[in-house]
């Protein structure tokens, strides 16, 4: 499709090799077999260097046929790839090819919109495993005219979150105890409320104060068993340390050290640093990176 006023093509769809993508066991993989993808760009005309006919075959197609129809062809596809989900989907056996086809997957039902026009609404997935449940979810919105993406992933099983993070590197995943994190986001909700929601009015002078203090205190040495807080950089709910009692602790980079130092502190220890905690409560508030309670349905949580 030609961008107009451009010298420009723009590519509906791409078709992405596909032993780049899939490791296939048990049996051989046919390397001209591709993988449809809904992914777009814009390229320059003088980018193409050669023509390809790439054709449809039917999953379900008897092999005598399939070798017919691919004998002729350069590439063959008979699957779509979502690069967002990292997932693979059959498709319709009656699609006779995606280029003579009017659907595709940014077009919703809801009154013909691109689902990129569309709220995006966000799902905090709970016991996500690896986060095939979340995915098929978002996927399945899709098709309905929704757009929904998996914002925050919660799952005690290491293995399991550092999948679910390969996967989808936009979504906050935490690995923890699915009560823990419920009560994190009690204590998240009362520190944004004076942080961010009291404190707001204030903020500008205080972090001119903050920053006269840090001038100070840069002049004056501490005694060789004082450690000085630089920022923090995590927080949860629990008993990391391993101290027999649950409470709120946050993950502290300390002055002159590396992350590899980095500790985590009871916050009511940090009661000294309080420009750290509200810088840190005020950043991570803008980044949503934990949900907090929906205003007209405060106990409103998606489980997966």
């Amino acid at each position: 499709e030609h961008v107009p006023k451009t010298n420009a093509l723009h590519n509906r769809m791409e078709l992405v090799i596909s032993p780049k993508l899939l490791k296939v066991h048990d049996h051989q993989h046919n390397d001209r077999r591709v993988f449809l993808s809904e992914e777009k760009n814009d390229n320059m005309i003088e980018s193409i260097i050669c023509k390809l006919n790439i054709i449809y075959v039917a999953p379900n197609e008897i092999p005598q046929a399939k070798d017919r129809l691919i004998s002729n062809s350069d590439y063959y596809y008979d699957i779509s790839y979502s690069v967002a989900c990292s997932t693979f989907a059959n498709m319709p056996a009656e699609n006779d090819g995606a280029a003579d086809s009017d659907t595709t997957s940014d077009i919703s039902c809801e009154e013909g919109k691109p689902v990129a026009d569309l709220v995006t609404y966000s799902l905090l997935d709970l016991y996500s495993g690896c986060g095939a449940m979340s995915t098929g979810l978002c996927l399945g919105a899709e098709l309905a005219g929704i757009k929904l993406e998996t914002k925050w992933a919660v799952d005690m099983n290491s293995y399991a979150c550092e999948s679910l993070k390969h996967n989808h590197p936009s979504t906050q995943v935490r690995n923890e105890k699915a009560e823990d994190f419920l009560s994190l986001l009690q204590q998240w909700n009362a520190l944004c409320k004076k942080y961010v929601i009291h404190g707001s009015n204030s903020l500008g002078s205080d972090l001119a104060q903050a920053s006269n203090d840090d001038e100070n205190d840069e002049n004056e040495s501490l005694p060789k068993d004082v450690f000085e807080v630089e920022r923090l950089v995590d927080i949860c709910y629990g008993d990391p340390n391993k101290t027999g009692k649950n409470g709120l602790w946050l993950k502290v980079r300390w002055k002159k050290y590396d992350a590899s130092q980095d500790t985590w502190e009871p916050i009511d220890g940090l009661s000294d640093s309080y420009e750290c905690i509200k810088e840190f409560v005020q950043s991570e508030y803008r980044d949503s990176i934990l949900p907090l309670p929906v205003r007209l349905y405060p106990s409103l949580f998606h489980l997966c």
